[in-house]
């Protein structure tokens, strides 16, 4: 019995590194479809904020969309006409300390800032984000 203790300590050892280096190797597959997956160019770092200006100028004349639920078009005259589960809305848009602001003429305006990265969008405070596109032919 005592002979086979060098043995088994051996093989004990074994045992430890290979499932050490397993461990490693899962932690690393693992790490590599984490960090590995994420899309270049979609960090939170690629979008920045709009100024006054840039609002106006990014969004007269355009609107933002879902593609499916939503969509929000700017007029360029102050006038804005909304589109939210196939229910119209209108008001008039403005911008002001550095925020788009939407008035349907009850109560307070909603407003909220303007994020871009290209032609994506998001209205921080909202939830809602969405693709800046030429206006298309809405009922």
């Amino acid at each position: 019995m005592e002979q086979c203790r060098p043995a088994v300590r051996g093989i004990r050892r074994k045992a430890v590194i290979a499932m050490r280096n397993g461990q490693i190797f899962v932690y690393g597959l693992m790490a590599t479809f984490l960090f590995g997956s994420v899309p270049q160019g979609h960090t939170a770092d690629s979008f920045r904020k709009l100024r006054d200006v840039e609002i106006r100028a990014r969004l007269a004349g355009m609107e933002v969309t879902d593609g499916v639920h939503w969509a929000e078009q700017y007029m360029r005259d102050g006038i804005y006409k909304a589109f939210h589960l196939g229910k119209p809305s209108r008001g008039k848009w403005f911008v002001r300390d550095g925020e788009l602001c939407l008035d349907a003429g009850k109560g307070e305006p909603d407003c909220r800032e303007v994020w871009i990265s290209g032609n994506k969008i998001e209205f921080r405070g909202t939830g809602l984000e969405g693709l800046l596109q030429a206006q298309q032919k809405r009922g």
